[in-house]
Formats: C-alpha cells, structure tokens, sequence
C-alpha cells in the first residue's frame, strides 16, 4: 500500500476531533500543536510535510484542523491525481463552494504533496506569517516554474467548517492588519496582490 500521512498544524479548535476521525485508519498523524508556540501556516506546513516525507511516506496530506473527509476515497483520488502528467500538488473539493475546472485554483484547506514539491519548488515562505498569502505564494511559484501544475479534484468531496477555529480560538485571530501586511509583502515579492489579480 502507498505510504500517506497527514499533517495538521492546529490550536485546539473542537472540530480537530472530526478531521481526525474521518481519515483512513492506520495513517500516520503529524500534529502540530501550536498552542503553546503558533508558528504559523507555512512554518507548520514545512514542518509536518517535512518529518513525514523524513519518516518515509511517499505522499502527505496536509489539513486544517476544521475539516472532515467526505469522499470515501478521498486520499486515494488525491494520491492518482499526483501521478497526472506534471501534476506536482493537488486539492479536494470543499462542499461549500461551486465545483471549478480541474485547473482551478486549490483549495488549501485539504492538499496533498510529495517530496517533488519542496525539491522542485521550496518550501512554503514563512516570511507570510502568521497566516494569508503563503499559500498564494507557493502557487505563483509553482506556475512561474514553468514545468509544474496543480491538480483540483472536484470529485473529492470534504466539509470546511470555514474560519471556526479563528472564531473558536482567541489566540487563532487572524487580524486585518495581518491580511494588509502580507498582502503588501506578496506585492514587493512579485509585484500584484494576489487577490486582486492584476498589478497596480
């Protein structure tokens, strides 16, 4: 059987109980438990992708700590998307959106990757901290490659309840100014904001 593991960086929120039920038994689980000390989304993206891959798996899952898989196969499917022609990371389908195009930007909140992704690409800037935009950056990065594209799986189904840990957890608030500065951050990097899509 293919080696998966999962990595979920999280603060505690009550929902964590049902993402982890919902994965295959038997899967090895890098926690981060960021309660103590909140790295942030890139520095524990890095962290759990890395001891997992360290450890062996050929593939990681990598969750938030508010999301449940839905689709029975839903880490199969990922783990044959990654094997499509230049297809280096690749996502579910969170049941609150509108399905998209394959091509279609991912929806961080489920994704999955090999070793190919830090060795082609690099990790996850954790300059973006203590969250928005490193995952933006990794995806810009990924298309000026040239080489590398990701994989959207619509037929990979999983509910996000979205933004409850931020609500849940007092220290998980995300501020506007965190949003403003690395939104800024991004444009000195590459010279557009990501969200708006064009260059200023």
């Amino acid at each position: 059987m293919t080696s998966v593991a999962v990595t979920i960086p999280t603060l505690g929120a009550s929902h964590l109980l049902d993402a982890l039920a919902s994965l295959p038994s038997g899967m090895p689980l890098y926690l981060r438990d960021n309660r103590q000390e909140n790295w942030g989304v890139a520095k524990s993206w890095n962290w759990g992708i890395k001891a997992a891959l360290k450890d062996g798996a050929a593939y990681v899952l990598v969750l938030n700590d508010d999301v449940r898989l839905d689709t029975k196969d839903f880490v199969d499917r990922l783990v044959q998307d990654l094997s499509r022609d230049g297809v280096i990371m690749v996502s579910g389908h969170p049941n609150h959106v509108e399905p998209r195009p394959a091509e279609g930007r991912l929806a961080m909140s489920a994704f999955m990757c090999d070793a190919r992704l830090f060795s082609e690409i690099g990790e996850f800037d954790e300059s973006f901290c203590p969250a928005y935009f490193e995952d933006a950056d990794m995806l810009h990065r990924i298309t000026l490659s040239g080489k590398w594209r990701t994989y959207y799986d619509s037929d990979a189904r999983f509910h996000h309840w979205v933004s409850s840990t931020r609500h849940e957890i007092r220290g998980a608030l995300r501020t506007k100014s965190d949003y403003r500065s690395n939104r800024e951050r991004f444009f000195k990097k590459w010279g557009f904001y990501p969200d708006a899509g064009k260059t200023k």
